[in-house]
């Protein structure tokens, strides 16, 4: 008998969390460009690709496992 919180890795649960994670980080990383846009008109290349990269990066690791491992109550 399985322990009900045991853990299964496969396929489909590591794209929900890259998916899920990915989103999340844009989404995130889209509300600080437009702030970005709003205060100073015109925000640098680099600090765009930065921010992205590190909300996207957090998103994965953040809720990138909740949305991995969340199953329906059976």
């Amino acid at each position: 008998m399985q322990s009900a919180l045991a853990l299964r890795i496969n396929r489909g649960a590591i794209a929900r969390m890259i998916a899920a994670g990915s989103l999340w980080g844009l989404t995130v990383s889209a509300g600080f460009f437009i702030n970005a846009i709003l205060q100073c008109r015109l925000p640098c290349p680099e600090d765009i690709a930065v921010v992205t990269a590190i909300c996207i990066g957090t998103g994965i690791v953040t809720i990138g496992p909740i949305a991995g491992f969340a199953s329906r109550p059976e």
